[in-house]
């Protein structure tokens, strides 16, 4: 689909009900925005989604934090959930919003003086009295932990959600012969207490080639500046853990799979109208539905189904076709069973992935704002005033 700007491209859609549909688009420079949604949650709560650090990412969240101010903005939840990280100094830049000029946000620390660095901030901050929380989840990495971390360590956010996803390491490019190019990893990334972020230790793999976590050698204590205590090990540890249910293979295997996305589309030809997206639900019976139809699915199989698949089919007789039937039928009875285990972390990507398809994106951050839980817990949070300031002061 990729191409020049100013061309054409003619394409044919098929749709859930075999019609095809051709289309004529011009190409042109697609810019996703950093920040695809801010708005008021209630009682002066502001909210701004992060989802990435492209360059222009801090100056849509300073852009976005304006606007919410001219509404009546007193405090912030600022989402960095599933935000995969990007360029370094945006992440510093957006620190700086709410931190003195030349503090430290990060350094880097490699085997060579050279690759040594520290980034401070570099202007007067926008406001440092407003109440932050910071929502992390296990997909937050990068430059969305070097935010986190840093305001963690200052004490000038509460971090609520899941650890974070622990990637910590800093990679140049180093030319080589035809064109080509190495991405060579030269140093970590630490916070201002100290942390390093890194989670995976490659370079400690044992003979099988498994990699350990720096957490399994054990942890190290740092402190605030108000003398909190934080821990390293990898990744940025929540200030509040929310508790969800742990991803078992299966159900990591099934979101990457295009099962989820295949039924959203399916329910939505069966459902030519749902609740507003702020009302709208995914109840038991629709789940019950949704296990239904994965059953006949052909894109969400296991590594078990593929590996008897492949030794049945390897077979110069088929003369075990009973047999047959029956560990193919444990085996989905097992995939059920597995994927049940996380109906609440399933029930919620349904929603969102139905929602989509009647409200769009938007609909989706309408819905959250009024339905996660998780952010429902930050407006809590941000409500009490006392709480917060205690879980910010030194125990």
């Amino acid at each position: 689909l990729k191409g020049p700007k100013g061309t054409t491209l003619e394409i044919t859609v098929e749709r859930n009900n075999n019609e095809k549909v051709k289309l004529s688009f011009e190409r042109d420079e697609i810019k996703i925005p950093d920040v695809p949604y801010s708005g008021i949650i209630d009682n002066g709560i502001g909210y701004i989604k992060l989802n990435s650090f492209t360059k222009t990412a801090s100056q849509e969240v300073i852009k976005s934090f304006y606007a919410l101010q001219s509404e009546g903005m007193e405090k912030l939840v600022l989402d960095l959930r599933g935000n995969g990280g990007g360029l370094l100094i945006e992440a510093v830049r957006i620190v700086n919003m709410f931190i003195p000029n030349n503090e430290v946000v990060v350094t880097t620390k490699g085997r060579f003086q050279e690759e040594n660095r520290t980034y401070k901030t570099m202007i007067e901050p926008i406001n440092l009295e407003i109440p932050i929380v910071v929502l992390l989840n296990g997909r937050s990495a990068s430059a969305s932990e070097i935010v986190s971390g840093s305001l963690q360590d200052y004490d000038r956010a509460v971090i609520m959600g899941e650890r974070s996803f622990g990637k910590g390491l800093v990679q140049s490019y180093r030319k080589l012969t035809y064109g080509t190019q190495l991405k060579l990893t030269i140093s970590k990334y630490y916070t201002p207490s100290g942390r390093c972020i890194q989670e995976l230790d490659y370079a400690n793999r044992d003979a099988k080639g498994t990699i350990p976590k720096f957490s399994e050698q054990g942890i190290n204590e740092f402190k605030t500046s108000n003398g909190r205590i934080v821990y390293d090990g990898g990744g940025i540890l929540p200030d509040i853990k929310m508790k969800r249910s742990e991803s078992t293979e299966a159900t990591k295997t099934l979101v990457k799979s295009r099962a989820i996305f295949n039924y959203a589309t399916n329910y939505y030809y069966q459902n030519p109208s749902i609740a507003t997206g702020i009302d709208f639900d995914f109840k038991e019976f629709d789940f019950k539905r949704f296990i239904k139809y994965i059953q006949s699915d052909t894109t969400f199989i296991t590594k078990q189904e593929s590996l008897f698949k492949g030794a049945y089919n390897s077979l110069s007789t088929k003369n075990i076709v009973t047999e047959y039937k029956g560990i193919k039928e444990k085996l989905l009875k097992n995939k059920i069973a597995d994927i049940s285990k996380n109906k609440d972390i399933l029930k919620k990507i349904l929603k969102e992935e139905i929602l989509k398809r009647y409200y769009y994106q938007e609909g989706v951050y309408l819905h959250n704002l009024k339905n996660d839980t998780v952010i429902k817990e930050a407006v809590l949070l941000l409500q009490n005033q006392e709480r917060y300031r205690r879980l910010l002061s030194a125990k």
